[in-house]
């Protein structure tokens, strides 16, 4: 993979044509009929603002293309004119892009003028959850919040959140308030706890463009991690790399892998377990990196895996013993193998110790910090935010996050809870339990939502504030995932619509109607393109190189490491070589204690049971995606997947409606009869079923239903042709908790019958009372 300094030279012009001569391609689409998704264009040339969209788990740069016409339709609820985004797309200058936007992203311009958006800030009027609000303004919502705050002790005002893009913001805000009482709400909780109590990183970067050997345990991550499947196809082309795919039903990923292994929930530890001590016991280990990357020796490690044998890990997991025995070897004889694990792992009451036990794959190979293997993540730091307040003194109380509906008001007081990208209410197991703390004043007292939809969660807050889409915030990005490390931004592609702020905004303000002038110390700033600037002023070596501003104007990201190859499209240099990262960082694994495996709490069903996986959807990215039409087109109801032999024996056929019990509760669904599914589980995806953010996520929009929103897309209007918004799965599952790791399940035990008099598609019946009064233990 080289070319020549020449064919760099031209490539290079030939990117820098295809930016000059956008006036010649808006003939050319005149020529074509003027028409761009379903906008009409009137020949002007588009303006390009570099990006970077948060709605994969890793940030992603993009360029927004936008039309900036005052003779464009006005939209009739944001009123806004003119200057509208038509298009995303990836930048080809970031070695993370490489040109490449993930389904949401590409769509995602199409958020920016719902209808469904909030436009001001609302405060509750009805009991919580009642749905009546009314209007306020900016000033008495902040004088309410900080009234809250004052009135109550630091430590008693708590965040909960999700994925945290703000870039260092809500950190600062908590210390700010003296505050360490973060929630954090993340699926893959218990393998980030994982990773950082083994090797001190809560992450591991699988070089997949290099490698020629992938174990993908419990992840779809050819549809649900673009950069990743970019990286894994480039290492199937180019080297031919084997995927094969650990997982009780056949994902998309795994119907594309060389091998699907249909492997029984929950048991994947066992099987890395049996592998590692087959590799070790035929002498296929590498005992000099054992020895060298870990505290313990290859003898040690073979007195730890005595247990696990294959046929042991055969009669655990279902997977016949040849099978493993044959991966086992395959992995260590390609020479480059690395492992990527996801939710399907980390959802399950024994992850931690999974993850830990799946790590001993590449230890035991010498696959760790090395080309094609498993590496320590690489990033560039930002600047801090001048001046920065103290650190708190008290410590969190929150040890398990997704225990909060069982300790908020007994183990801790919440006075003031503040909530931010993220939707427990709905997404998180158990959800009912969620919604009922949240709605029970007398253990939240005062609710706060931020965001630019409302969701479920948010219904049941006292004040809602609106938050500015991304592609309206200027916010500095921390590039992850990838092994070239990187930083980029987000700027403001239009102006956010009626009263709608960014979040270091309404924080700012917040802290200053607090009337604390310590406090305000930390928060001077006019707007947030200067502290996104003060941010990446902090970067060493982004001013040598131009500084951040001219980052915002030419790509959106720094450093630029090379050319993307036309062809092989990858990073290369000036003389056409390959752009590779460094390997080799210190490596120090602590596998005290043993990750010895135990069975998933969650996925032992009863004589006459089965177990219901809930998985997120192929193409959605959260809550973020729900009201896209495009991705709900594409995804539609999440029906019950039923083994064909199992259905049969339970007397059910395709198309059926079925109630799925179990002890918190049942649903009324569609079965969906399928030969890609352990013959022991059921599965749905955990999109189905909403209730809110907006009338396409809940099959409330357009004319028929008298409580649609305007809407400039004629297509939310006339055309959402489908009427089946799925159901909700996350109520029926039962809490069951990873003690070590702080996460939830996923998974429980279920019958399925056929429906019974009386039930109707998409009901759901659950006592959130009796969840409440649960047994934890």
């Amino acid at each position: 993979m080289k070319i020549t300094r020449r064919q760099f030279l031209q490539g290079s012009a030939a990117t820098t044509a295809a930016i000059g001569i956008s006036s010649k391609a808006q003939a050319m689409e005149l020529a074509l009929g003027n028409n761009s998704y379903n906008y009409i264009k009137r020949g002007e040339p588009r303006e390009r603002v570099f990006s970077c969209s948060p709605l994969y788990a890793h940030d992603n740069p993009v360029q927004a293309w936008v039309d900036d016409d005052p003779m464009a339709p006005k939209n009739p609820l944001t009123h806004r004119v003119g200057r509208r985004v038509v298009e995303i797309s990836g930048v080809t200058e970031s070695n993370r892009s490489r040109g490449r936007v993930g389904a949401a992203e590409a769509s995602a311009w199409m958020e920016v003028d719902s209808g469904d958006r909030l436009l001001h800030p609302l405060k509750r009027v009805g009991k919580r959850g009642a749905g009546q609000w009314q209007e306020i303004s900016w000033q008495q919502a902040h004088e309410e919040i900080a009234a809250a705050i004052k009135a109550s002790k630091a430590s008693e005002t708590f965040l909960m959140r999700g994925k945290d893009t703000s870039a260092g913001a809500w950190n600062h805000f908590m210390q700010t308030l003296g505050s360490n009482s973060i929630i954090e709400l993340d699926d893959a909780v218990n393998q980030r706890s994982a990773w950082q109590a083994t090797w001190g990183e809560d992450v591991s970067v699988p070089d997949l463009a290099h490698t020629h050997y992938i174990l993908n345990f419990g992840t779809n991550f050819l549809v649900s991690r673009p950069d990743y499947a970019a990286e894994a196809l480039d290492g199937k082309m180019l080297r031919r790399a084997g995927i094969v795919t650990f997982d009780p039903r056949c994902s998309k990923t795994a119907g594309l892998s060389d091998k699907w292994v249909p492997v029984r929930p929950g048991t994947d530890g066992v099987v890395a377990l049996a592998m590692a001590n087959y590799l070790l016991q035929q002498g296929w280990a590498d005992a000099a990196a054992i020895e060298r990357f870990s505290n313990l020796t290859a003898a040690g490690l073979i007195q730890e895996l005595t247990p696990y044998t294959l046929e042991h890990a055969a009669e655990v997991s279902g997977v016949p013993a040849l099978t493993l025995r044959d991966i086992a070897r395959q992995f260590a004889e390609s020479g480059r193998g690395c492992i990527i694990t996801g939710s399907g792992i980390s959802r399950h009451a024994n992850a931690f110790d999974t993850e830990r036990a799946l790590m001993l794959l590449p230890l035991v190979t010498g696959n760790l910090e090395v080309r094609g293997g498993n590496c320590r993540p690489r990033r560039i730091e930002l600047g801090d935010i001048e001046p920065k307040p103290p650190s708190p003194n008290a410590k969190n109380p929150v040890k398990h996050s997704y225990r909060f509906p069982w300790d908020a008001g007994t183990h801790y007081p919440v006075e003031v809870l503040f909530g931010y990208n993220t939707n427990p209410g709905f997404n998180a197991p158990t959800a009912a339990a969620w919604r009922s703390t949240l709605a029970d004043e007398a253990k939240v007292k005062f609710f706060v939502a931020i965001g630019t939809f409302r969701n479920e969660t948010w219904e049941l807050a006292d004040l809602i504030l609106p938050e500015a889409h991304w592609l309206e915030r200027n916010e500095p990005v921390q590039g992850s995932g990838s092994l070239l490390p990187w930083v980029g931004l987000r700027q403001q592609v239009v102006d956010p619509p009626g009263e709608v702020m960014e979040l270091r905004e309404i924080l700012r303000d917040i802290v200053h109607a607090v009337g604390d002038s310590t406090k305000a110390h930390y928060w001077q700033f006019q707007d947030t393109r200067e502290w996104l600037g003060a941010q990446l002023d902090g970067i060493a070596g982004l001013k040598q190189d131009g500084g951040w501003e001219l980052m915002a104007k030419h790509s959106g990201v720094w450093p630029i490491y090379g050319y993307l190859h036309p062809e092989v499209r990858r990073i290369v240099d000036e003389q056409g070589e390959e752009v590779l990262p460094e390997y080799g960082k210190p490596v120090n694994m602590n596998l005290d204690p043993f990750p010895h495996w135990q069975s998933a709490k969650d996925a032992i069903p009863a004589e006459g049971e089965l177990t219901l996986l809930v998985h997120a959807s192929d193409y959605h990215a959260g809550d973020a995606s729900a009201n896209d039409k495009v991705i709900m087109e594409i995804t539609l109801a999440n029906h019950l997947h039923i083994n064909v032999k199992t259905a049969e024996s339970l007397q059910i056929a395709d198309g059926d409606l079925v109630r799925v019990t179990s002890k918190a509760g049942y649903l009324v669904t569609h079965a969906h009869l399928t030969q890609t599914i352990r013959p022991e589980v059921v599965a749905m995806h955990r999109e189905g079923g909403h209730w809110s953010i907006g009338g396409i996520a809940s099959g409330k929009a357009g004319s028929k239903h008298k409580d649609s929103r305007a809407n400039l897309d004629a297509d939310v209007a006339r055309n959402l042709w489908w009427s089946d918004m799925g159901v909700h799965p996350m109520d029926i599952i039962l809490p069951v908790f990873d003690e070590k790791g702080g996460g939830s399940a996923s998974a429980t035990s279920v019958s399925v019958k056929p429906a019974e008099d009386g039930d109707i598609y998409g009901m759901v019946e659950v006592d959130a009372s009796a969840l409440l009064a649960f047994n934890l233990n």
